[in-house]
């Protein structure tokens, strides 16, 4: 009788939320710069933050006309028979592609999910394998899907450092959908929904992306942030409660928004000194191509890449077979701030004197 107790107590404490593992990276999503990371490659059931796939997958269905926002998205039997959260559609019963949209980001509407991935893909498991496909093209090398919207199941896995890359490509990919995320209510088909998201309602430099919560994952989410021109993109994962989690993702984003914000206005004032001297002395060397338009294109890249690039006058000129590009700036510290920036970035630099 003591054994059957013992048992039944560590299979209860098991499957609470205390004992969802805690993991989180913050970073920038354009550069992909990790800035803080704690069990970044631990498997979890990533729960809701499953949709975000299945949101990439909707919008490049319509970047490539496949689908349009007006289509009309029909609920089968089952699609209705999914757990909540959901709409509760009825059968047979149909809302737009833009409504499943808002659906999954603001209600996480399990029926949804499915009825997009049957529209997408004829069946949900299909879809799956679609899901699969695409994050293997991502590179989400710790991530397998096994449906489409996250509920409980032992197959759907991924980790915090895996849904940064994802919700790093939804953000890259199709910025013109980023305006979906931050919305905090909606109506469809006569109801009103509220986002569980209660961050977006407190600060107006959130861009919410999706939360996520299941009783084995616990409170997850992924939250991106927005000041000035800069993005910075957070994921939580095994909050023990909703207020937990945004508590410890809200103290992170602040930390390293902040942190971020201090580097650039470091470098920029450097910037402004060495503008002010008015001669050059360094030369940040950027690239080297044997084609002038790759010269060209790779400063575009930089200058996207690279918000504190964007302050200076990139110049290109022939030395013998190949085109260089270059920066010239008039001391070696702004120079040398200038090369670990690209550095960071995994990307080649040279310094040399003018």
């Amino acid at each position: 009788m003591r054994i059957i107790l013992i048992i039944i107590i560590l299979i209860v404490n098991l499957s609470h939320p205390l004992y969802a593992k805690i993991a989180s990276v913050i970073g920038n999503p354009i550069s992909q710069e990790i800035y803080f990371e704690v069990n970044k490659d631990t498997k979890n059931y990533p729960a809701s933050l499953t949709k975000i796939m299945t949101l990439y997958i909707i919008f490049d269905e319509l970047r490539s006309k496949n689908i349009n926002l007006n289509d009309h998205v029909y609920f089968s039997k089952n699609a209705t028979y999914q757990q909540p959260s959901k709409l509760g559609i009825g059968e047979k019963d149909f809302i737009t592609v833009n409504e499943v949209i808002d659906s999954l980001i603001i209600k996480s509407a399990n029926d949804s999910a499915v009825a997009i991935a049957e529209k997408i893909s004829g069946t949900e498991k299909k879809f799956v394998t679609k899901m699969n496909e695409y994050a293997k093209k991502m590179n989400l090398e710790n991530t397998n899907f096994a449906n489409s919207h996250g509920l409980p199941n032992k197959a759907n896995l991924s980790t915090a450092y895996d849904i940064f890359k994802l919700s790093s490509r939804i953000i890259k990919d199709f910025p013109e959908y980023l305006h979906l995320f931050k919305k905090t209510k909606v109506n469809i088909k006569g109801t009103s929904y509220k986002t569980h998201n209660t961050l977006l309602k407190k600060y107006d430099h959130y861009i919410g992306l999706k939360t996520g919560y299941t009783r084995k994952s616990g409170f997850q989410i992924s939250l991106l942030s927005k000041s000035g021109d800069e993005y910075l993109l957070g994921i939580y994962f095994g909050g023990n409660s909703a207020k937990e989690r945004n508590n410890k993702i809200n103290f992170l984003m602040n930390k390293y928004r902040n942190k971020d914000e201090a580097k650039y206005e470091e470098i920029k004032k450097l910037t402004v000194q060495s503008e002010i001297k008015g001669s050059s002395s360094y030369t940040v060397q950027t690239s080297s191509f044997k084609k002038i338009s790759k010269s060209k294109m790779h400063i575009n890249f930089l200058k996207n890449k690279i918000k504190i690039l964007r302050s200076f006058d990139h110049h290109i000129k022939k030395n013998g077979k190949f085109f260089i590009s270059y920066i010239n700036v008039d001391d070696h510290q702004t120079a040398k701030n200038l090369c670990n920036e690209i550095k960071v970035n995994k990307l080649d630099c040279l310094i040399k004197t003018s």
